[in-house]
């Protein structure tokens, strides 16, 4: 309200750019880590940066083509082409986009303007209306209402920990424990990551709190194991007995009391008085996992290990394959050509309203076609639900209004309900921003009230026009499916796997490596729906067949997960030579298999049989512990192994 306010009273142009910024700069994107003030100011200053420099590409730009269409033509497509190519191969797409957006709207709107000093001036006016919002982001996130990083890092390590409690208190198979697990399902996949950049951006806000790093990356990392040591529990399929179900009540009620101090703000954990509770009694395949839990509470409050404080995988500047891959090229000439056709198609109908057909092409622009079809649709639903605000409002409101105070609420309103669109869902997020730009560009139609609806339905019809030519040209130009993106991920989580099973690969980070992959898969398996393959008989099936490889790689990287760590906390203690050589059998034919699943997935068919791939798990887990009626690692190493018998037989089955 302070930008539109601003903008109408000083006659700022571009007024419902400006107060799109806002928004666009505020839910930038839709994790949790940007939810904050910090990532905010660090948006906006990004962006300011961009921009000028945009801007100042744009003026040098118009100095050579202004009076030379065919120029311009050329000028337009190598800009699109080069941003949308940087969109691809910088971790922020927002850069690319910016770049893109400006040179390639500004050179189409030169034949606007009656001479080149009105388009220059508009030029620098698009300067102003971007500059300034970005700016009042900023200040007003971080004085009026401040977002604080810090609060948000303890909600969500107190949310992990208190799905940790849950995990081993619920009952199991109840609809409850489906709920944690899908919970803890979740926390493992994202990992620690998000956990981390909130930190990172929590000791840019308070500077005092850098002297505590190591602690805090060190009880990140603890946080994390917890939740991977939990999953196991709802997934192994196992009644705890009496004496295991005390264990876990304690153990729930620790990180429970963790989970309280750190939403109380304290920066130390008080140990929790163990009760005395007798342990002796039976024990199940949960045993080894239960012992994880209770040695990692206790080792919660103290988190001093220094060498929990190594540093985080760096994010690459640019992506390893930038130069190799051809896909880069090819996305940036896919949306090039859509964009391009768009321009010549509302040119040569001289029907500039429905300009949004050309930025469309633009905006929803990404890497697979079920990707942009998904952002397509969302865009469409926003707009025509912003439209059908923006229709209504033309209609029965704004001819009752006669200053800025009376469209203040109008604007405010619809500005709210899109926020808070846009900050929920991953999935539907992207219809809250469409729906207040949607909103602002019928109604803020100059420094007075308007009742033109012809504005309402060019825009629709033009955005409706660019999603149609996008989805034609990413189906059937170098289509890029999301098929391909799933498999590539999930043979890059078995691969990070089988690095875990032959023992060549650090064990945390060989494990966050595989969860990450597995979210990326699990995101594609998502947007295959929106693929025209998907509509068919054999691509529900191959859809299918993926959807069950991926569930079946997440029990096997659970069931890894526990062992990994029951080794990692026994490795202390040195093993007997018969034990050790079981544990090094059973890695290498896990390995093995696994290596025969990525083989199969690459493939999508059935592959040649091999007799060592993995033999029966009494063969290779009968020399592990037989001192004990219920051996837990013999039993992990049961478990594991039945699970990897199932993904390779589903993966040798095929969808075919």
């Amino acid at each position: 309200m302070i930008v539109l306010v601003t903008s109408l009273t000083l006659e700022v142009p571009f007024a419902d750019l400006s107060i799109f910024i806002v928004m666009f700069l505020t839910m930038a994107s839709p994790e949790v880590t940007a939810r904050n003030s910090v990532f905010v100011a660090i948006a906006a200053a990004v962006a300011v940066v961009v921009v000028t420099l945009s801007i100042g590409l744009t003026i040098l730009i118009l100095r050579f083509t202004i009076d030379y269409p065919p120029a311009r033509l050329g000028a337009m497509a190598l800009f699109c082409f080069a941003g949308m190519y940087v969109a691809r191969i910088l971790p922020s797409r927002a850069v690319g986009f910016l770049l893109a957006i400006v040179v390639f709207v500004s050179q189409a709107y030169v034949d606007l303007f009656p001479s080149g000093e009105a388009g220059l001036r508009a030029v620098l006016w698009v300067w102003v209306a971007a500059v300034y919002p970005a700016i009042v982001t900023a200040v007003v996130n971080f004085t009026l209402l401040p977002a604080d990083p810090g609060p948000l890092l303890r909600r969500e390590a107190s949310q992990r920990l208190r799905a940790v409690a849950r995990a081993a208190t619920v009952a199991s198979g109840s609809i409850e424990a489906r709920s944690v697990a899908t919970s803890l399902a979740a926390y493992a996949q994202r990992g620690a990551a998000p956990l981390r950049k909130l930190l990172a951006l929590s000791e840019m806000r308070h500077p005092s709190t850098r002297p505590m790093h190591a602690e805090r990356v060190a009880r990140i990392d603890l946080v994390d194991r917890l939740v991977a040591s939990a999953a196991w529990l709802l997934d192994a399929g196992v009644e705890p007995s009496a004496v295991e179900r005390s264990r876990l009540a304690r153990v729930a009620a620790s990180c429970e009391q963790f989970a309280d101090a750190i939403d109380g703000g304290a920066d130390e954990l008080r140990m929790p008085v163990p009760a005395p509770i007798d342990d002796a009694g039976p024990m199940t395949a949960l045993a080894p996992v239960i012992g994880e839990l209770e040695r990692l509470v206790h080792e919660l409050p103290l988190a001093e290990r220094p060498e929990a404080d190594r540093p985080a995988e760096a994010e690459r500047p640019i992506a390893a394959d930038a130069l190799t891959n051809p896909r880069y090229a090819q996305f940036a000439a896919k949306v090039t050509l859509a964009a391009m056709l768009c321009y010549i198609a509302y040119t040569a109908v001289d029907w500039f309203g429905i300009h949004t057909c050309m930025i469309t092409c633009v905006i929803v622009a990404l890497g697979s076609a079920g990707a942009t079809i998904q952002k397509s649709t969302l865009r469409v639903i926003g707009c025509l639900l912003g439209g059908g605000l923006a229709l209504a409002s033309i209609v029965f409101v704004v001819p009752h209004m006669t200053s800025i105070a009376q469209l203040v609420p109008l604007i405010a309103a619809v500005a709210a309900l899109g926020g808070w669109i846009a900050m929920g869902s991953e999935r539907t997020g992207y219809v809250g921003l469409q729906l207040a730009f949607a909103f602002y560009l019928a109604v803020l139609q100059g420094y007075a009230p308007s009742t033109d609806v012809t504005e309402v339905r060019d825009r629709l019809v033009g955005i409706v026009f660019g999603v149609v030519v996008m989805a034609l040209v990413f189906s059937c130009v170098w289509p890029e499916r999301s098929a391909d993106s799933l498999r590539r991920s999930l043979v890059d989580a078995l691969r990070r796997m089988r690095g875990l099973a032959y023992g060549t690969a650090d064990p945390q980070d060989a494990r966050a490596a595989a969860w990450r992959s597995l979210d990326e898969a699990d995101r594609s398996s998502q947007l295959l729906a929106f693929e025209r393959e998907a509509f068919g008989t054999p691509g529900a099936a191959e859809r299918a067949w993926l959807r069950r490889l991926i569930d079946l790689t997440r029990r096997v990287l659970v069931a890894q997960s526990a062992l990994a760590e029951l080794h990692r906390a026994s490795v202390t203690e040195p093993a007997e030579p018969q034990r050790a050589a079981a544990r090094e059998a059973i890695g290498r034919a896990v390995g093995d298999t696994l290596a025969g699943v990525c083989a199969s997935i690459e493939q999508g068919r059935v592959g040649p049989e091999r007799a060592e791939d993995l033999a029966p798990p009494a063969t290779m887990t009968a020399a592990i512990a037989a001192d004990a009626p219920v051996d837990g690692e013999r039993a992990l190493c049961e478990a594991l192994v039945e699970r990897v018998q199932a993904l390779r037989q589903a993966a040798r089955g095929g969808w075919t």
